[in-house]
C-alpha cells in the first residue's frame, strides 16, 4: 500500500482498548445488568481481569493460542471468532437467547462497524496502549476511493535507544554490555541505583551482596602479573554483575573505552574528559538545596544561587579538588579547608556522594605531583603515558597468550594487556591527592614550575615513602571517605575495587580479551583445569564469556514489534546516531525471536529509503544493506498442537532437545551501507521488506518479538 500518498483520516486518537470500552460503554447506555459477582460492567475491570474474564463459564476474550494449529477445521481458528465477547455482540450462541441474550444486556445493539473493530483489537493481541486507530485512507489522494485499515499496517516503529530499556530477555537471549559514553541518562541512572542498593547493604557486614564484601574479594584474591590475570578477573566480573542483576535483571556492566577521542584528545590526555561523565562529582538540586541550609547561606543570597545554578546546570567535576576550586574562586564560598575533620567540607562532600553514586571521594583522576610538591602530567611525574591507540592495536595484535594476557606458573610473567592498559588506567583514576598535608585549597597549580603551598613543605619529604593504607579503614563510611590519603583508592590492588570506576576499567579489559579471542581462537593460557579461587570456576570455564550471559555492544536500539500478528512492510522511525556510536567497527540488524515461517522468503534491509517495495532495485542502490533467506516449514504434518509456539522456558526437568518450532534469531552485517549513510546523515530509518518465491511482497508472513540495530567495536 502506498501509505505515503495517501490522505490518512484518523476515527479517533485514544488507544483502541479506550475505544473498546467507550463503545461498549455507549451500548450499554447506563443500563443495569448483573455480569456475574455483582459485576455491573465488566469492561471496566483491570485490564488483566478482563482478558481472563468469564461471563457465567464463558470466557469472553479466548486465550490467546488455538486449540491446534494442526486441527482440520473447514474455518481457520480465529482468536476473536472464539471469544464469547465477540459472539455475545453479534447475538450468536450462546449468547441467541437460547441461553443468554445479547450483548450488552439490556443495552442497545453495537454496530457490525465496531464489533470488527474489537474484533480486530483481539486478533491483534489485546494491547493495552498501542495508540492504534482505524484510518481512512486515500489511496493516490483520489477521495472517491476509500479503503479502511488500522494504521498498524502504515505506522513506523519506534526504537527504544539505549541497551539498558529492554525487558523481557528471553532464555538464552544474551544481555548486552554497553559502551559507557553511549548510555542514556535513563540507563546510567538505572546502573546508579544498582549501586545504590548494593551500599545500602555494607551495614549488613556478614550479606554477601554489599559492595563491600563483594570489594573484599578483589582485596583477598585477586590475580594480576599472570595468566589467570584475565580469566579471574571475568569471573569476578560475572558474579558482581549477577549480584547487580539480583535488583535490576535487565542491567549489564557497562565497558570504558578509554581510547576514544575524548579521552586519548590528540595525545594530550590530562586536556580531555579524562573519566568518564557518569562518574564525575555533581549536584542535584535536592542536594544543593540540602547543602545551602547547611552552609547557612540561604537560597536567595548571591552564592546561595550559585550553587543552585550549579545543580541546575548539571556542571561536573573531575575530582573533588576541581569542585572545591570552583567553589573558593567561581563561588566565592571561602570559608573551607582540606582539613578532614573541617565541617564546611564534609557537607560538601556528602552532598557529592548523595548526588552521584558513582563518584568516589577518594579518587584523583590525572592529579599527580613530585616530590616537592609540585603538580603535573603523568608522563612528567611518574614517566608512565596514557594507553594510546597505537599501544592498543600493538597489544591487541599480540599472536600468544603469554605476552597478550600473562604467563604461567612455570613461565610466570606480567601480559601486556595487564601492565598498560590495565596498570596505568589504575594509576590514572587513583592520582595523587594535591590536597593531602595542606592547610589551604592551592587552586590553579597546574604546572611543574609552580610552587607548594607555603606552610607545607614539612611534609613533602614523606610523600615519597607515601602508599594507599587499606589496614584499619571503615571503607564507604563517610569517616573514610573525609580522609585525605597520599593517593587514590585505584593506586592499589589492595583497595582499587572500592571505587566504581574500577568497573567499567575491567569490562573494557575483559572485552579487549574477548575480541581478541575471537581473532586467535586456539591461543588459551595453560592449565586450563585450575580452580579460580574463591569459586569453584576453572580458567577452561571462562573461555567462552557468551557462556555467562552477556555480550559487548557500543550501542544498541530495540524496536519492539510482539508475535501476536503477522508484521508486512516493516519501517522504523528514524533513529539518531550519534558521534560516539558512529566510530562502530561493525552494524548489525537482527530480528528477534522469529517462529518457523510457514513459506519461504527472503527478507530485504533498507536504510534511509522508507518507500522501498518489492520493485525498489538492490544493485547499486546506497540504500540497500543486504537480506536473509529464510527456509519456510511449510504444512504441518502433526496433530494438534504439534506447531504450536513452545514456552519461552521450558519446564523443570524437561531436558529434551528444543522444540522444532522454537523461534530463533537473524543477523544481518548492514555495516558498509550504514557507515556511507552515516557520512552525510545523523540518522538511519530501517525498512523491512518481506518478498516470496514469486518475488512478490509477502504481509501476512512474518513474524516476530522486535528489531534491533546493534553497534559493535
Amino acid at each position: 500500500m502506498a501509505a505515503t500518498t495517501a490522505s490518512p483520516k484518523s476515527k479517533a486518537a485514544a488507544t483502541r482498548y479506550a475505544q473498546v470500552k467507550g463503545i461498549l460503554a455507549a451500548a450499554a447506555a447506563g443500563a443495569q445488568a448483573d455480569y456475574g459477582n455483582g459485576q455491573v460492567a465488566f469492561w471496566d475491570l483491570p485490564y488483566a481481569d478482563l482478558l481472563t474474564f468469564k461471563l457465567f463459564g464463558v470466557r469472553l476474550i479466548a486465550d490467546v493460542a488455538p486449540p491446534s494449529c494442526c486441527a482440520s477445521e473447514a474455518k481457520p481458528w480465529c482468536r476473536s471468532d472464539a471469544s464469547g465477547l465477540i459472539r455475545g455482540l453479534r447475538a450468536e450462541a450462546p449468547f441467541d437467547g437460547t441461553r443468554f441474550p445479547r450483548l450488552p444486556w439490556n443495552g442497545k445493539p453495537v454496530a457490525q462497524e465496531d464489533i470488527q473493530f474489537i474484533a480486530a483489537w483481539i486478533d491483534d493481541g489485546c494491547p493495552e496502549d498501542d495508540r492504534i486507530n482505524t484510518v481512512e485512507l486515500a489511496p493516490d489522494g483520489d477521495p472517491a476511493i476509500i479503503q479502511h485499515v488500522f494504521a498498524r499496517e502504515i505506522a513506523e516503529f519506534e526504537a527504544i535507544s539505549g541497551v539498558g530499556r529492554r525487558k523481557g530477555y528471553r532464555q538464552g537471549e544474551l544481555r548486552q554490555r554497553p559502551n559507557l559514553d553511549c548510555m542514556s541518562d535513563t540507563e546510567v541512572d538505572q546502573y546508579r541505583s544498582a549501586f545504590r542498593a548494593i551500599y545500602a547493604l555494607d551495614k549488613f557486614p556478614e550479606d554477601r551482596r554489599s559492595y563491600n564484601n563483594q570489594a573484599l574479594i578483589h582485596q583477598n584474591h585477586c590475580q594480576h602479573g599472570w595468566e589467570r590475570f584475565l580469566p579471574w578477573h571475568r569471573a569476578y566480573l560475572y558474579e558482581f554483575e549477577q549480584n547487580l542483576q539480583d535488583f535490576f535483571p535487565d542491567l549489564a556492566l557497562p565497558y570504558w573505552d578509554w581510547t576514544m577521542s575524548q579521552y586519548w584528545h590528540n595525545g594530550t590526555p590530562q586536556d580531555g574528559c579524562v573519566i568518564p561523565a557518569s562518574f564525575k562529582a555533581y549536584l542535584t538540586l535536592p542536594a544543593a538545596e540540602k547543602l545551602i541550609d547547611q552552609l547557612g547561606l540561604g537560597k536567595q543570597s548571591k552564592q546561595g544561587k550559585a550553587f543552585l545554578d550549579l545543580a541546575k546546570e548539571h556542571k561536573r567535576f573531575t575530582s573533588q579538588h576541581d569542585f572545591f576550586c570552583y567553589v573558593i574562586n567561581t563561588i566565592g564560598f571561602t570559608d573551607v579547608t582540606p582539613a578532614p575533620a573541617d565541617r564546611n567540607r564534609r557537607c560538601m562532600i556528602d552532598a557529592l556522594v548523595d548526588s552521584n553514586a558513582l563518584w568516589y571521594p577518594l579518587r584523583y583522576p590525572a592529579e599527580y605531583q613530585n616530590s616537592a610538591g609540585q603538580s603535573g602530567t603523568i608522563n612528567q611525574v611518574i614517566h608512565y603515558h596514557y594507553p594510546s591507540p597505537n599501544d592498543m592495536a600493538q597489544i591487541t595484535g599480540l599472536n600468544n597468550f603469554r605476552d597478550f594476557g600473562g604467563g604461567n606458573a612455570y613461565n610466570a610473567a606480567f601480559g601486556f594487556l595487564d601492565q598498560n592498559p590495565h596498570n596505568t588506567m589504575h594509576i590514572w583514576t587513583g592520582g595523587m591527592n594535591p590536597d593531602q598535608g595542606k592547610s589551604a585549597y592551592a587552586c590553579g597549580m597546574s604546572a611543574l614550575t609552580a610552587t607548594a603551598a607555603a606552610g607545607d613543605a614539612g611534609e613533602l619529604g614523606e610523600r615519597r615513602n607515601a602508599m594507599v593504607r587499606a589496614s584499619g579503614r571503615a571503607f564507604h563510611t563517610r569517616e573514610d571517605m573525609y580522609l585525605q590519603p597520599a593517593f587514590g583508592d585505584m593506586f592499589s590492588n589492595l583497595t582499587a575495587s572500592y571505587d566504581p570506576v574500577f568497573w567499567p576499567i575491567h569490562v573494557n579489559v575483559d572485552r579487549l580479551w574477548w575480541e581478541w579471542q575471537k581473532r586467535n581462537p586456539n591461543n588459551e593460557p595453560a592449565d586450563l583445569d585450575s580452580v579460580l579461587s574463591p569459586w569453584s570456576y576453572t580458567i577452561r570455564d571462562t573461555l567462552n564469556a557468551e557462556r555467562f550471559g552477556y555480550e559487548y555492544v557500543r550501542s544498541s536500539f530495540f524496536i519492539p514489534v510482539g508475535m501476536e500478528t503477522p508484521v508486512g512492510r516493516f519501517i522504523s522511525k528514524p533513529i539518531t546516531v550519534n558521534a560516539g556510536v558512529k566510530a562502530f567497527t561493525k552494524a548489525e540488524l537482527r530480528l528477534h525471536w522469529v517462529p518457523q515461517l510457514a513459506r519461504s522468503c527472503f527478507i530485504r534491509v533498507f536504510l534511509n529509503q522508507p518507500g522501498a517495495d518489492a520493485s525498489t532495485p538492490i544493485h547499486d542502490n546506497p540504500h540497500y544493506a543486504g537480506y536473509l533467506a529464510v527456509f519456510g516449514h511449510g504444512a504441518c504434518y502433526g496433530g494438534p498442537g504439534h506447531c504450536d509456539l513452545p514456552p519461552s522456558r521450558a519446564r523443570d526437568f524437561d531436558v529434551r532437545p528444543r522444540n522444532h518450532n522454537t523461534p530463533r534469531n537473524h543477523r544481518i552485517d548492514v555495516s558498509a551501507c550504514a557507515r556511507e549513510l552515516l557520512k552525510k546523515s545523523d540518522s538511519l530509518q530501517i525498512t523491512l521488506l518481506v518478498i516470496g518465491v514469486d518475488y512478490r511482497e509477502e504481509t501476512d508472513l512474518l513474524r516476530m518479538e522486535g528489531v534491533s540495530l546493534n553497534f559493535l567495536d
